[in-house]
C-alpha cells in the first residue's frame, strides 16, 4: 500500500469510528479527574494557584489542564480503538458468544491463536449450488468461487464430483423447483428455498457451510432481494442450532459482493448483529463475524451496540 492510500485509510478509520473514540476519551478523562479528586482529599491542590490569581487565571488553567488531559486521553482512545480487532456482542442463554472481528476468515487463528479444532465457515452460494466456477457461471472473485476453486485445486473434489457430493445431501427432504432453460441457460436447473444449508464436511477439523442465497436471472446475473437475504440469515441461524453441535461457526458479511443486495458493508453487519440478539435464545456454538481485514478504513465494529 502506497504512503497516499496509507494516509487516507488512517484518517478513513478515524472518521468511521470517530463516536467511538470519543466517548472512550471521554471516560479516560473522567477517570483522570475522578483520581485527581480523590487525591485533592488528601493534598489539597492551593498551592497550584498563586494566592493573587483571579478567578478568570483559575478558569483559564482550568480549561487548558481539562484539554491537555482530553487530548492525551483522545491519543490513547485512537491508539485503542484502531488496534482492537475483536467485539465481543454478549452471551446467549448457553453462555456462548457472537464476536465481530477483523481478519482473515479461512484461517483459524480466527476463533483464538494457535486454533486447531473443529469449525464451521460460512459460505453463499446462489440457490442452484452450482459447482462451475468458470467467470461466466460462477465467478472466482466471489467466496463460491474462491471456496470451490481453492477444494478443485486440492483435488478433494471435481466440479462433477463436488456437483454429486451436493445433490446427493441436498436429495434428503429438501424442497425445490425445476428452472426451464429459458430461466436459467446453463448449469443446475434445480433452484431450492432461499436459506437452504449444506453441511460440506471437508476433514474432521473444518466444514463448509453452503448457503443458498442468490438466484440467477435469464443473463446469469446473480440477484437477492432484502426480503430473501432476511430469511437466510433466519435460516442460517436455525441451521447452525441443530447442525453446529456446538463448534464454532465463521461467517462473513452475507450479502456483500456480486450477491447484488444492494445493502453497504456497514448495514449488513448491522442486521447480523440484530438477527444474533433477536435468536440469542437458539444460540449453542459461538458465531464469528469476520470483516475482511482490509476493509477496517470501511467498516467500524467499536461502533456495534452490544446485547443487553
Amino acid at each position: 500500500m502506497s504512503i497516499k492510500k496509507s494516509i487516507n485509510s488512517f484518517f478513513s478509520r478515524l472518521w468511521i469510528n470517530k463516536s467511538a473514540i470519543f466517548k472512550l476519551a471521554c471516560t479516560y478523562t473522567g477517570v483522570v479527574f475522578t483520581l485527581w479528586g480523590f487525591v485533592s482529599l488528601f493534598e489539597p491542590l492551593n498551592g497550584v494557584f498563586q494566592d493573587d490569581a483571579s478567578f478568570v487565571c483559575k478558569l483559564l488553567i482550568g480549561i487548558l489542564v481539562l484539554l491537555a488531559v482530553f487530548i492525551i486521553s483522545a491519543i490513547a482512545a485512537c491508539w485503542k480503538v484502531l488496534h482492537s480487532n475483536e467485539v465481543c456482542l454478549g452471551e446467549s442463554s448457553t453462555r456462548n458468544s457472537v464476536y465481530v472481528k477483523y481478519g482473515d476468515m479461512y484461517s483459524p487463528d480466527i476463533v483464538e491463536k494457535g486454533y486447531n479444532g473443529k469449525r464451521a465457515i460460512v459460505v453463499s452460494v446462489n440457490r442452484c449450488f452450482d459447482t462451475i466456477v468458470d467467470d461466466h457461471l460462477v465467478s472466482h472473485n466471489t467466496q463460491h468461487g474462491q471456496v470451490f476453486q481453492k477444494l478443485y485445486d486440492s483435488q478433494k473434489f471435481t466440479p462433477d464430483s463436488l456437483n454429486r457430493t451436493i445433490s446427493d445431501i441436498l436429495r434428503r427432504d429438501t424442497a425445490y423447483e425445476d428452472l426451464t432453460v429459458e430461466i436459467k441457460p446453463e448449469g443446475n436447473r434445480k433452484r431450492y428455498n432461499v436459506g437452504t444449508t449444506v453441511n460440506l464436511q471437508i476433514d474432521d477439523n473444518l466444514s463448509y457451510y453452503l448457503l443458498g442465497l442468490s438466484y440467477f436471472d435469464e443473463h446469469l446475473n446473480a440477484q437477492t432481494s432484502k426480503a430473501d437475504f432476511a430469511l437466510a440469515v433466519q435460516e442460517l441461524i436455525e441451521f447452525c442450532n441443530q447442525n453446529a453441535q456446538g463448534y464454532p461457526v465463521i461467517l462473513p458479511l452475507l450479502g456483500s459482493g456480486l450477491s447484488r443486495t444492494t445493502i453497504g458493508l456497514n448495514d449488513i453487519l448491522h442486521y447480523l448483529v440484530d438477527a444474533f440478539a433477536i435468536n440469542k435464545d437458539i444460540i449453542n456454538n459461538d458465531f464469528y463475524i469476520v470483516v475482511w481485514k482490509g476493509d477496517k478504513d470501511k467498516v467500524a465494529i467499536k461502533e456495534l451496540r452490544k446485547w443487553q
